[in-house]
C-alpha cells in the first residue's frame, strides 16, 4: 500500500504557520511603538516583511484592518514608517530617535550618513547605543552647517505653518461630525506628532 502524502491540517485551537511566521516578525510585543511616534528600525523592517509577505491574512482581512486593529496605528502612519525604511535605509531610525529631528532634516545630511555612522569632518561618528549624545552633537552640527544653504533656497517661514495650525484648531472646534475609532487614531497620532515638534522647538503643551 502506497502511504499517502500528508496534507497540513489546521488543528482548533492552534495557531496556523502563518500565524506562527507572524507571531515570529512581531515578536513578543503586543504592537509596535507606532501610537507614540516612534519605531525603531527593526520594527519598520518587521513591518515591511508582513506587509509584503501578506503575513497579516491569518488574523485580518486586510492590510488595512490588520494596521488599526493589531498595530494600534493608522495604515497611513505605518506606511509611512515603511517609506522611509525604502528610502533612508536603517540609519535614519537611529538618528531620528537620538537627535529629534525628521525626514526634511534627515534628507539635508543624508550624504554625511553611510552604513558606519556619521561623517563629520573625516571622522565617524558610530551608531552605537551607547554614544547617542556623540550622534545628536554631529547632527546638530551638521544640520547647523546646512541650515545657510536652506534658507538661500527660500526655505518657507514659520508664519503659514502657524496659520495652518490655527485654522486646523478653529475648523475641529467648529466640527460636529462624529469620530469614528480609525478617525480617533489618526488624530491621536497628529496631536502626538504636533507635541513632539513643538516641544523639539522649545515649545511646551499642557495637558
Amino acid at each position: 500500500m502506497q502511504e499517502e502524502d500528508q496534507a497540513e491540517v489546521s488543528v482548533p485551537g492552534q495557531p496556523s504557520p502563518e500565524e506562527v511566521e507572524l507571531g515570529r516578525w512581531m515578536g513578543r510585543r503586543e504592537a509596535f511603538g507606532l501610537v507614540a511616534g516612534h519605531c525603531s528600525a527593526a520594527e519598520a523592517q518587521s513591518l515591511r516583511h508582513i506587509r509584503e509577505e501578506k503575513l497579516y491574512r491569518g488574523v485580518a482581512r486586510n492590510w488595512d484592518e490588520f494596521c488599526s486593529g493589531r498595530l494600534g496605528a493608522s495604515r497611513r502612519n505605518v506606511d509611512r514608517y515603511i517609506r522611509l525604511l525604502d528610502e533612508f535605509g536603517t540609519a535614519y531610525f537611529h538618528i531620528a530617535q537620538v537627535a529629534h529631528i525628521g525626514p526634511e532634516e534627515y534628507r539635508a545630511i543624508a550624504e554625511s550618513v553611510d552604513d558606519r555612522g556619521v561623517c563629520l569632518d573625516g571622522a565617524v561618528v558610530p551608531l552605537l547605543n551607547h554614544n547617542g549624545g556623540e550622534v545628536a552633537a554631529a547632527v546638530n552640527e551638521l544640520l547647523r552647517r546646512v541650515r545657510p544653504q536652506l534658507a538661500d533656497a527660500d526655505e518657507p517661514t514659520f508664519e503659514p505653518v502657524l496659520r495652518r495650525c490655527q485654522a486646523a484648531a478653529r475648523m475641529l472646534a467648529a466640527s460636529t461630525a462624529e469620530l469614528n475609532p480609525l478617525d480617533k487614531m489618526e488624530l491621536a497620532e497628529t496631536l502626538v506628532s504636533l507635541r513632539e515638534s513643538a516641544a523639539e522647538r522649545g515649545v511646551g503643551m499642557v495637558g
